[in-house]
């Protein structure tokens, strides 16, 4: 099948906009061309997109959509209707939110059987591993096997709140470190240190604070980059493709900065929610904002645009992770409070309106730190996060000049909060295209339907 996209305003490396026509062909974009308002060949199938800015379909590189297991926070069928309509078109789930958790083969294909139905857009896992299998030995079976599979690498935490998906300690990380560089795979972290964290929580727990702040000051600002330093002394060790998840801290992003200097191969990545919002805002907020790492501060915000925009930082994901609402997202006692919230949806508009906007970034690096670095990094590049030919035809059509604002029962996520409630917001997701198919529409239509989102091998 043969379609031409007609009068879409693509962004150059400058940040200018051109005006083209794109031919795609079985959902693979074969030909770019002038748009000069020719009609489309006989037999081609034409969509006019004229006065969108079209760029390469978002990659949300980090989501937790809790299937199958804890599908009362999101499903799958939930999560990538947020993210259709957010403009995502691949979206990658981690392998920790779900029961079974993605570590064995079996594990793999459980959750493969229970999402590939309710797929709105294209999507790909995470893997892991448990202390249990490292200590065992049985990991450097398992790693393989899930490489295999088509995972994109191995995520860790080195502090963690989930009985089913445990911490790695320091001995267990070097040896996972070890297998990592031997299979050639990436490893992800969660890095704050855990014995900081720890003694700080237990301490202020003990002093009988419950306020917001009192998670914010247990989970100390130092456990970050504490836990950053040494997982990139064990990749430049180990000589291992490491990735720090939702980087949150001026310290963090320091020391990213620094290894990559020092040729560690390393990449990171940050969230809207630590760009946007801080100790007030959490203050003001409350349990709705809890999140983990938690929110920083104002020099932190700034300093994580500051790394954005000059490259120590490469992309931008949203670690959505949705809590029952209000079951375990209104309360008092910040202790009993879930810690994260839904945010697939709201990436693309917020980080264009702040982004480009407000802070003047051109559109062309809107789209490497949206959709061309996570696909790079995450083993999907040159299949996704490009317009190119021969990529697949994955198009988020953005009216730059429309208003918008945001309001929590307008997300399609299956709990409907958000801290951003009542943001203004300059740029509206009006269609979305996966693999050439329309996805989205903006109407609040969903042409394609679940199961059309299939799952990509990363390579």
């Amino acid at each position: 099948m043969q379609q031409l996209f007609q009068n879409a305003q693509i962004a150059q490396p400058d940040g200018t906009l051109l005006s083209v026509d794109i031919l795609v062909t079985d959902g693979i974009i074969e030909k770019f061309s002038p748009a000069l308002g020719e009609p489309a060949p006989a037999g081609v199938a034409a969509t006019d997109l004229y006065g969108l800015f079209v760029m390469p379909g978002g990659i949300d590189g980090h989501v937790h959509f809790d299937d199958p297991g804890f599908t009362e926070r999101e499903d799958f069928g939930t999560g990538t209707m947020g993210a259709a309509a957010g403009g995502v078109t691949t979206i990658v789930d981690m392998p920790c939110t779900s029961l079974p958790p993605v570590t064995t083969s079996d594990n793999f294909k459980t959750k493969m059987r229970a999402v590939e139905s309710k797929a709105y857009v294209d999507y790909a896992f995470w893997g892991g591993t448990t202390p249990t299998f490292i200590d065992s030995g049985a990991f450097r079976r398992l790693l393989p096997e899930l490489k295999e599979l088509g995972v994109v690498g191995i995520k860790a935490y080195t502090i963690s709140g989930m009985q089913t998906y445990p911490r790695l300690d320091t001995r267990q990380m070097v040896m996972l470190f070890e297998a990592a560089h031997d299979f050639n795979m990436l490893v992800a972290v969660h890095a704050e240190d855990y014995f900081l964290a720890t003694y700080y929580t237990e301490k202020i727990i003990r002093e009988g604070r419950t306020d917001p702040l009192a998670y914010k000051d247990g989970r100390t600002y130092d456990a970050e980059p504490l836990a950053v330093s040494t997982v990139l002394a064990l990749a430049r060790r180990e000589h291992t493709r490491v990735h720090i998840v939702h980087i949150s801290t001026s310290a963090g992003v320091d020391l990213v900065r620094q290894a990559k200097g020092q040729g560690i191969d390393a990449t990171t990545e940050t969230c809207p929610h630590y760009l946007l919002l801080n100790r007030e805002d959490f203050v003001r907020l409350g349990s709705l904002a809890k999140c983990t790492p938690p929110l920083r501060d104002r020099y932190d915000n700034e300093v994580l645009w500051a790394g954005l925009l000059d490259g120590a930082i490469d992309y931008v994901t949203t670690d959505h992770a949705a809590g029952v609402y209000p079951r375990e997202k209104v309360t008092d006692n910040i202790w009993n409070a879930y810690a994260g919230m839904p945010g697939v949806q709201l990436r693309v508009p917020l980080m264009l309106h702040e982004a480009c906007t407000v802070r003047g970034m051109n559109l062309y690096r809107f789209g490497e730190i949206m959709s061309t670095n996570p696909a790079k990094r995450l083993g999907l590049f040159p299949r996704k996060g490009i317009l190119a030919v021969g990529s697949d035809a994955d198009f988020a059509c953005i009216d730059l000049d429309a208003p918008m604002t945001v309001h929590a029962n307008d997300l399609y996520a299956k709990n409907k909060y958000t801290p951003f409630e009542g943001r203004e917001l300059r740029g509206v997701v009006r269609q979305t295209y996966v693999r050439g198919s329309q996805v989205y529409d903006s109407s609040g239509e969903f042409p394609a339907g679940a199961g059309y989102g299939k799952f990509i091998k990363a390579v």
